[in-house]
């Protein structure tokens, strides 16, 4: 019997290759403003201005995964989304090898150092979904502050090549974002298998400080703190550290 014919993968059509690009997401957002299909990834091995969350400079020499991919999501929770690649970026570190835990809102991390970053942007009516993952970066390549707190794959399992990473990526990327969109309380599952803080003292910095015991996150992606005074509330947005530290920088 003849089986059927494998789905083709629906992210990495068009898949645009570079040597050195300013930001991956900005490009991204030139092919999101052209009209190109949702799926599009941009990778370089380089970047020169690669950024992080609230603007924070991304450190990107070569060695890495610095890659976005163009998303025109039609429905599922909006807080959900960087979750669920998260997710994704969790899984294609696993699939190299190495146990990998998720740090509210965006980072992940391999015993307990940072490897990985997603950053979502809109571009208009599409989503660009930045990720960055230290494949063969050599720490020193970084930033003093940056690899205070960050690892890099090769440290911790076989040589894994950034092209088979991207292969993992996508795929993981596709599942999770049809997840996303047909059953989020998988995405909630999947995360919260990995949280780094659940149980731990923490401090959300904003508008409205926030200080006590992490205890997860909510069905649309907010992160849970139970307060001194013995009340949850949750934190949308801002930065999350230890209580009893310092965090490690976003910008890696």
């Amino acid at each position: 019997m003849i089986g059927e014919a494998p789905a083709r993968p629906r992210f990495g059509r068009p898949l645009v290759r570079l040597d050195e690009a300013t930001s991956t997401n900005d490009l991204a957002r030139c092919l999101a403003d052209a009209g190109v299909a949702e799926g599009a990834v941009v990778v370089a091995a380089r970047q020169t201005r690669g950024r992080g969350r609230l603007g924070r400079p991304w450190a990107s020499p070569p060695g890495g995964l610095w890659c976005s991919v163009l998303l025109r999501p039609g429905g599922g929770p909006p807080g959900l989304l960087s979750l669920a690649v998260g997710v994704a970026a969790a899984e294609a570190v696993e699939a190299a090898g190495v146990p990998a835990a998720l740090r509210w809102p965006n980072d992940v991390l391999v015993a307990g150092r940072k490897v990985a970053g997603v950053l979502l942007e809109a571009a208009g009516a599409a989503v660009v979904a930045g990720v960055g993952i230290n494949v063969r970066v050599a720490l020193e390549a970084l930033p003093a502050e940056a690899a205070a707190g960050a690892t890099s794959l090769h440290l911790h399992t076989r040589d894994v090549a950034p092209e088979a990473v991207l292969a993992s990526l996508l795929g993981r990327l596709e599942h999770w974002y049809g997840q996303w969109t047909r059953d989020p309380a998988a995405v909630v599952a999947a995360w919260s298998v990995r949280d780094a803080l659940r149980g731990r003292p923490v401090r959300a910095a904003g508008a409205e400080p926030v200080e006590g015991t992490a205890e997860g996150i909510t069905a649309d992606g907010a992160l849970v703190v139970r307060g001194p005074d013995g009340r949850p509330r949750t934190v949308v947005a801002g930065d999350v550290s230890l209580a009893a530290g310092r965090s490690a920088p976003h910008g890696v």
